[in-house]
């Protein structure tokens, strides 16, 4: 029987991880209350430790998606946070525990030094009721990387290094933690190894529930994503607009429609309502969504070449539509351009698109001429918004020589 999963949406945290951007509690009340009427059931807020991410949240739990929505926020692994999350309203908590000691150091400390030293911080939030996850930072680099620091896909090797990831989840076990997050954090991880690392993780702790938290530096967040829940993953953690550090994480788009269209399975959340979200998100944040952008583009249900236009007229939009429009919420539109055929035209004549007197060529002049005239407006808008973005930030030089 195929383990429930449950979509962890962490725009509100994870989001804000974009160089400048941030919500204020107000637009994180907004966004956590369309995501609960668009079916997402785990929202992260933000950070233990900020107030403004504190007020969001206890505002969030006082409010009608408190009874049937998980509402938690991250913990950083420093004392002063522990001891605030210790004395919080927070219950839900996703504990960053970095598993490599390059990004232990961060924090003052190696992760054989927190896990000798430090574990009391756990037995306290345990004991208090606190509902703990733990997320693996940077797991991917110490799964990868061999003595000398080089990356090393050889599968005996990755294998190997899965020692490192279960002497840090053993003592959190021992103390009752059964949730677990697989962080990709540098985008390093192929589909292939996600699989074999959730297969022996899964297998080796069946009574864990996984989670995923894949970054996109090439792409592979959604893949990676997928295919750890195909193998034991069912905390899958996403994110709206590419927002997040670098590129984001695996899209919550594109993970839902992909889990429902690819994989049958019903997670009971309106792709439509996800659309708009993701265009609610563009407003609060200025960061446009790419006409082309997977599930949620404005250009995804426009048609001009012949085969697809064909296929729509003759009532087979599902040759074309893997995700039809009805379901993203999207309206089709018929393009005229380049590859405006006689025949489509004449089709277009027939279902009545367009007059009978009128001529394809002047038709297809007239939307060469459109585009034409405003592709120096498009331009300019698109060197004036760059231009925009960046003024928008304050911004120092770097502190360390480019590579």
């Amino acid at each position: 029987m195929e383990k429930n999963i449950k979509i962890v949406d962490v725009t509100l945290r994870e989001g804000e991880q974009t160089p400048g951007l941030f919500f204020s509690p107000e637009e994180k009340l907004q966004l956590a209350a369309q995501l609960y009427d668009a079916g997402i059931r785990h929202i992260e807020t933000g950070v233990v430790g900020i107030e403004s991410d504190e007020c969001a949240y206890r505002e969030m739990r006082s409010r009608e998606i408190a009874g049937t929505a998980e509402i938690s926020m991250t913990l950083l692994p420093c004392e002063p946070l522990f001891e605030r999350a210790l004395a919080s309203y927070v219950t839900n908590l996703n504990l960053v525990i970095p598993v490599t000691d390059c990004l232990a150091a961060t924090f003052g400390f190696t992760v054989d030094a927190f896990l000798e030293q430090r574990m009391h911080w756990i037995d306290q939030l345990c004991r208090s009721g606190k509902q703990l996850r733990v997320a693996l930072a940077d797991a991917s680099r110490a799964l990868l990387l061999d003595e000398r620091q080089q990356l090393n896909r050889d599968p005996a090797h990755i294998t190997g290094n899965i020692a490192s990831l279960e002497k840090v989840i053993t003592p959190f076990l021992e103390r009752g933690v059964t949730g677990f997050i697989l962080t990709d954090t540098a985008g390093l991880l192929l589909p292939e190894e996600v699989v074999l690392v959730m297969q022996r993780l899964a297998a080796g702790y069946p009574e864990v529930e996984w989670g995923g938290h894949f970054h996109n530096d090439f792409g592979l967040a959604a893949a990676n994503t997928l295919a750890a829940s195909r193998h034991g993953a069912t905390l899958l953690q996403c994110s709206f607009n590419s927002l997040g550090e670098r590129c984001g994480i695996a899209s919550t788009a594109e993970i839902v429609a992909g889990l429902q269209y690819l994989y049958g399975r019903e997670l009971g959340i309106d792709l439509g309502k996800i659309r708009r979200l993701a265009y609610a998100i563009e407003d609060i944040t200025a960061i446009v969504v790419s006409e082309r952008q997977p599930v949620v583009g404005r250009g995804l249900y426009w048609y001009e070449t012949a085969t697809p236009l064909l296929t729509l007229i003759g009532h087979r939009s599902s040759m074309f539509e893997t995700i039809p429009a009805e379901s993203a919420g999207s309206p089709r539109e018929i393009v005229i351009g380049k590859h405006s055929s006689r025949r489509l035209f004449k089709l277009y004549q027939q279902e009545r698109l367009v007059a009978s007197d009128h001529d394809i060529e002047a038709y297809k002049n007239n939307a060469c001429k459109l585009r034409e005239e405003n592709l120096p407006v498009l331009r300019s808008i698109i060197r004036c918004y760059h231009a925009a973005a960046k003024a928008s930030h304050l911004m120092l030089p770097p502190p360390v020589p480019e590579p």
